[in-house]
């Protein structure tokens, strides 16, 4: 089976092609899933370089999202069957033309929608839907500061804000970042972080923050933050109540919820490049930095 292999951790050169990869065996509850894209995710980065806190023995096929057509089923599953098109965000494996899925993770990809929108929202997108929807529970009239407006966290917990009424919703960012939040709703108050602290921004606190950040961002979120409010962070902790730590938590459900929305044109995802699935095309996508939208493999 055609994959990328990691061979160890390390730098993006233990990223290699391979064709000799063993097919998956299904497990009762999974499903077979042809891989039509793949999308490049900060965890795959994190991965590769041993800093997710896992001693997984190598060599062994990384990748976090799938988007394909199921092409066989367990022998539990009643959810699915083959010919639909379907997605899930996964922690390993994905980097390879044939996937077994649990079927709790899968949500079926709406006609509305392509395979490289679907790869696209399964990991960093969906981590945003449930911040706003589930951990944050973003009520209307709230204010609220996302940090990393531009990234696909942030970009899509702003818009899932916005749709639930938040009232003044703020998010740091600077250069293109900040334009292309502008461009996708022109109320939504941009910090450049650059030159604008958090204090001077918003005087009069806000109700709940995301931060995506973390270390010094998270401190001096708190320093905003309303005495009964609270904050959700995605990588770090302090000694304060009204702060957590989350992440995401995949689910069918959760994630279908997002694709209906992507379906009817009410958040919008934004794909910065798509290439050919081989190991140099994962290995360049995996040295970008700062990229504006979501890098997406497809495949044959």
């Amino acid at each position: 089976m055609k994959a990328v292999e990691m061979l160890d951790y390390g730098a993006p050169e233990v990223l290699v092609d391979t064709n000799t990869a063993p097919q998956p065996v299904l497990k009762p509850k999974q499903v077979l899933v042809k891989q039509h894209a793949t999308a490049i995710d900060p965890y795959d980065v994190k991965f590769r370089q041993g800093l997710m806190g896992t001693d997984k023995p190598t060599p062994l096929i990384p990748g976090s999202s799938v988007a394909g057509v199921v092409v066989a089923i367990g022998s539990e599953v009643t959810e699915f069957a083959i010919g639909d098109r379907v997605a899930a965000s996964t922690h390993l494996k994905s980097y390879a033309a044939l996937v077994a899925v649990g079927q709790s993770l899968l949500a079926k990809i709406p006609a509305q929608v392509s395979d490289v929108q679907a790869a696209a929202s399964v990991l960093g997108a969906q981590t945003g839907y449930q911040m706003i929807m589930t951990d944050l529970a973003i009520q209307p009239g709230e204010t609220v500061l996302i940090h990393g407006g531009a990234g696909a966290v942030g970009m899509m917990a702003i818009q899932l804000a916005k749709r639930q009424g938040a009232g003044q919703i703020y998010t740091t960012a600077h250069g293109a970042g900040a334009a292309a939040i502008r461009a996708i709703d022109p109320t939504i108050q941009v910090i450049d972080y650059q030159t604008t602290t958090l204090t001077e921004a918003m005087p009069d606190g806000v109700d709940a923050v995301l931060d995506t950040i973390g270390g010094e961002t998270l401190r001096a979120s708190c320093q905003v933050l309303k005495p009964d409010g609270r904050l959700v962070s995605l990588v770090d902790s302090v000694d304060d109540p009204r702060v957590t730590q989350s992440y995401l938590q995949a689910s069918g459900a959760q994630l279908a919820a997002l694709l209906a929305l992507i379906a009817d044109g009410q958040v919008t995802l934004l794909i910065a490049d798509e290439r050919p699935f081989n190991a140099a095309n994962v290995r360049y996508f995996q040295t970008l930095h700062h990229v504006v939208g979501k890098l997406v493999l497809t495949f044959d």
